[in-house]
């Protein structure tokens, strides 16, 4: 959280600088105002970031960041990799042109990224009903189990 706060300050700060600089070099006051919303919604989020990892630190004394990389030790998902992102970006490309150039793009990025979304959340629904096994380490039990099965 520490990280967050720290970019959003110093995101709100240049902000506020290019505000200044933009109202000053410009003639009309539109940007400037934008700009300056734009540093106080970041100096917002900074401050509220903050006051959170401070408090998380204090109830917690530490032990909540153990706990926490304790558990990203303990539970290790298998995630197959998958093509379906690649199908997204080949849809977000067809939408793009689809706007810029003509309008049968549009058709065909609606196409791809509908049939993106089915073959992803095809993809997750198959691996959550029947999950990857364990990596197999050595010397583990399921490593010797695994090695006398293919050696027979």
């Amino acid at each position: 959280m520490r990280v967050a706060s720290k970019v959003a300050f110093f995101l709100s700060v240049f902000l506020l600088a290019a505000a200044g600089v933009y109202w000053f070099t410009a003639y009309e006051p539109m940007g400037a105002s934008m700009l300056l919303v734009s540093s106080v919604g970041f100096g917002y989020i900074s401050l509220v970031t903050r006051g959170a990892a401070r408090r998380a630190e204090r109830l917690a004394g530490g032990q909540q960041k153990a706990a926490i990389e304790q558990a990203e030790v303990d539970v290790e998902e298998n995630i197959a990799p998958t093509i379906w992102p690649f199908g997204f970006s080949l849809a977000a490309v067809a939408l793009v042109l689809g706007v810029v150039l003509a309008k049968w793009l549009l058709v065909l990025g609606a196409l791809l990224f509908i049939a993106s979304a089915a073959g992803w959340f095809n993809d997750v629904r198959r691996q959550h009903a029947h999950p990857a096994p364990a990596s197999l380490e050595h010397g583990t039990d399921e490593a010797r189990t695994a090695q006398e099965t293919a050696g027979e």
